[in-house]
């Protein structure tokens, strides 16, 4: 019934559009027209024109895209201080996310999506025509891409299986950067310092230069960045069981969780031809973050900012994307544009994560208790190397005539290699027997993991006017998977010990057709309705097995862990989209709405068992789990009721429930997905205002809600997550000459958002009074940002 409600509301806003006289047909020009123009530059409010997107690959208005989509400009990006897209994506109607810090951010559309260390992606990630999504390393998911010098963010909702392939059931997140401009020089440089409450300092830099070689034909464009985010959390140095005892100040870390990125894009367009243009660019990133998480221990509290670990954690994510985007007009079949992109990402990951609460009984056992009660701190190493290979080929139409078309194939290499070490880093002059002893340091676990996958696809999508204010769309996705995955797992003393836990070498193929469907009906030039049914998947795989190393079969067999787990197969979601989309007073007001129906089908759920000394021992695989039934809908309304000023509301609704029970959460058939807010809610307003000859202020103020949900990460018991409301606001004036200063504060009532919680302490070996921790977003935050370009 609400979806029924929502799609009557959004064809009900609508209903004063459908009367708006013809001749207002003039004030949304065609498409074509914007061909070549340049977008997402330009100072004024992006709903004051027709925003350009290009999320279908290939340029439409947003008025005109039989789709649910949202636009983040670049101006509003800086309005909301967001360095990466994980710092506004709750800012979006119908998108939930969950981080554990650098390079593992994984969102959630519409309630397709699952938060947990083994999971690929079911939101696709693109930088430009790069596709950032790959199979998931453990810990890391696709990076964050810095936002600086970007044009905008577009988020379509709904899956995108046939434009863009595996992992976008649930949609797509595309960001589009700013390209070089060979007409005129430009330059931009900013910087800001701001207080993080009870935490540390944040800074950046960031300077942009865009320089014509040959005039109207050569142009180099440069960007870089450097950002530090503050801690908030400090860190205690136990070294017994006990949590709880006086430390002491030497033993303290504080604001231990600081992060840093730094970042560099260049890229140069050769236009030697009206009808040609070659762009090379190159993208480098690195971000480290002192601690691997963001963790607020539960046994102290949710506000208590304190964590207690054995080891100093960290956490790396670097990548470089180089990429060659070749675009080609031609006059033949009507007009159509021609555009190859190769693009090649390689990234490099490593995380250090403090597992001594778990895993120093395990040392124990042969070595002996340590002395005065100390416990052996044990951490845990993942490293992980990601190399994707894509060329993508497509034809596309002009834009004019009745018969629309995207045509395309792609090919995709990946090859990723990853492992995990435990090791002892402290035994107290403990005396360790083989087979513990054997290496230095002792190993408790040693595992490589080597995984190609490569991909042919070709993909076409044909819309048809039947007359010109009515539509039809049809489109497909042919796919062919091939994989291969190898691993080799050493037990206590590593490769030196000699236990070989498991060596296994296995292959997985996949072929399958992905469909859509769209009919859009378009009144009037101010008013779009449409109805659409579209797929999207996400390839299947292979599980390691399960040795008796690790766990007696007793155990295993008690705790439902099987010796070896089968393959798991991909899932799928299918999707039922009404939508409407108005523009109503020559656009000052835009009411876009969307209600969906989703069914997902044989979904990958990461099985968690526990088993051992004190259940210490935690073993992790995917299996597909059953169906999952997710109802909704999103409205967004902006208005701009006079020059200068613009106000904007957004929300979504999003009812995802489990269809069978989830043995391993505990959870009974209806239960609600985790992660996965019923209501979040957001609004905005900004006012741009003279206050002399050569000076202008502005005004800006923003508040976002998600609601309340349930999480456990993917890995165990279930625990609800508090709802959230984050407040922002930024005021600052600029000179007619590109000068300007903006003074902001983030979170403005220092809430505290949960992202997810995960087991990180041990109540059978210390004082904890909780596995868990909570995953934190930064406290309030005021601070002061300097601006100069021209």
């Amino acid at each position: 019934m609400r979806t029924i409600y929502l799609a009557t509301v959004a064809a009900t806003v609508a209903v004063p559009a459908l009367a708006q006289d013809r001749a207002n047909d003039a004030v949304r020009p065609e498409t074509a027209a914007y061909q070549g123009a340049p977008i997402g530059n330009e100072g004024a409010s992006d709903y004051q024109r027709d925003v350009v997107v290009t999320a279908l690959k290939r340029q439409q208005t947003v008025q005109d895209v039989p789709a649910s989509v949202s636009v983040l400009s670049d101006e509003l990006l800086n309005q909301l201080n967001a360095t990466d897209f994980s710092r506004v994506a709750d800012a979006v109607p119908g998108v939930a996310f969950a981080t554990t810090g650098p390079g593992n951010s994984q969102y959630i559309i519409r309630g397709i999506g699952g938060v947990g260390f083994v999971q690929s992606p079911t939101t696709g990630v693109y930088f430009d025509e790069t596709p950032l999504q790959t199979r998931a390393l453990r810990g890391f998911s696709q990076p964050d891409p810095q936002l600086f010098d970007v044009a905008r963010v577009e988020v379509l909702r709904g899956p995108q299986g046939v434009l863009f392939g595996s992992s976008s059931m649930g949609g797509l997140v595309r960001i589009v950067s700013n390209q070089p401009d060979a007409s005129k020089v430009a330059a931009r440089a900013e910087g800001s310092v701001a207080t993080v409450r009870d935490g540390g300092v944040s800074w950046d830099a960031k300077g942009m230069l865009n320089v014509p070689i040959v005039a109207d034909t050569l142009a180099l464009r440069l960007s870089g960045s450097v950002v530090r985010q503050g801690g908030w959390i400090d860190d205690l140095r136990p070294t017994t069981g006990n949590l709880t005892e006086n430390q002491g100040t030497s033993r303290v870390r504080k604001d231990a969780n600081w992060t840093k990125t730094g970042s560099v894009r260049g890229a140069l367009r050769w236009t030697p031809t009206p009808s040609l243009a070659v762009t090379p660019s190159l993208v480098w990133q690195s971000a480290f973050s002192n601690a691997d998480r963001p963790h607020d221990d539960v046994t102290f509290g949710k506000r208590a900012r304190l964590k207690a670990r054995y080891q100093d954690t960290f956490a790396k994510d670097e990548f470089v994307i180089g990429s060659l985007l070749v675009e080609n007009s031609f006059d033949a079949l009507g007009g159509l544009n021609l555009i190859s992109n190769s693009s090649y990402l390689n990234r490099r990951s490593r995380l250090l994560f403090d597992v001594t609460a778990f895993d120093s009984p395990i040392i124990e056992e042969t070595a002996g208790p340590g002395p005065g009660g100390r416990l052996f701190p044990t951490p845990l190493r993942d490293f992980g190397r990601t190399k994707q290979f894509t060329q993508e080929v497509r034809a596309v139409s002009d834009g004019s005539g009745p018969l629309q078309y995207v045509v395309g194939g792609v090919y995709r290499d990946l090859h990723q290699r990853s492992g995990r070490t435990i090791t002892v880093s402290d035994l107290f002059g403990v005396v360790a027997p083989d087979p513990l002893g054997a290496s230095m340091p002792p190993y408790i676990q040693d595992t490589t993991v080597r995984f190609t996958e490569g991909e042919l696809a070709a993909f076409a999508e044909l819309t048809y006017a039947i007359v010109p204010s009515l539509k039809v769309a049809a489109g497909a996705r042919v796919f062919f998977y091939r994989q291969r995955e190898a691993s080799r797992r050493y037990g206590i003393g590593g490769v030196a010990g000699g236990e070989v836990a498991y060596d296994y070498d296995e292959r997985n193929r996949e072929k399958g057709v992905t469909p859509r469907f769209t009919l859009s009906y378009e009144p009037s030039r101010a008013a779009t309705l449409y109805a659409s049914y579209s797929q999207g998947f996400r390839t299947g795989g292979v599980n390691a097995p399960i040795t008796n190393n690790i766990c007696s079969p007793a155990e295993r067999q008690a705790a439902g862990i099987p010796d070896v787990p089968p393959p798991y197969d991909s899932d799928r979601t299918d999707n039922y989209e009404l939508g409407a989309k108005t523009s109503l007073w020559g656009g000052r007001l835009r009411v876009h709405g969307a209600a969906f129906a989703i069914n997902w089908k044989d979904y990958q759920q990461a099985f968690q068992g526990a088993c051992g000394i004190n259940n210490a021992t935690t073993i992790s695989f995917t299996v597909n789990a059953g169906r999952v039934r997710s109802r909704g809908g999103e409205l967004e309304v902006v208005a701009t009721p006079i020059d200068g000023l613009e106000l904007q509301a957004g929300g979504a609704f999003a009812d995802a429930t489990y269809r069978n029970d989830v043995p391993n959460l505990l959870l009974a058939a209806g239960s609600r997905v985790l992660d996965v807010p019923r209501w979040t809610w957001n609004t905005r307003g900004s006012y741009e205002f003279a206050i002399g000859p050569d000076l202008r202020a502005s005004l800006f103020a923003a508040a976002r809600h998600v609601g309340s949900s349930n999480s456990g990460f993917g890995e165990g018991e279930v625990l609800p997550r508090a709802a959230y409301t984050l407040v922002d606001a930024t005021a600052g004036v600029r000179t007619s000459n590109g000068l300007g200063v903006d003074f902001f504060v983030t979170n403005l009532f220092d809430a505290v958002p949960v992202f997810g919680q995960e087991f990180t302490t041990s109540p059978g070996n210390t004082t904890a009074t909780s596995y868990f921790s909570y995953l934190v977003g930064p406290p309030r935050t005021i601070g002061v940002r300097l601006t100069a370009g021209f």
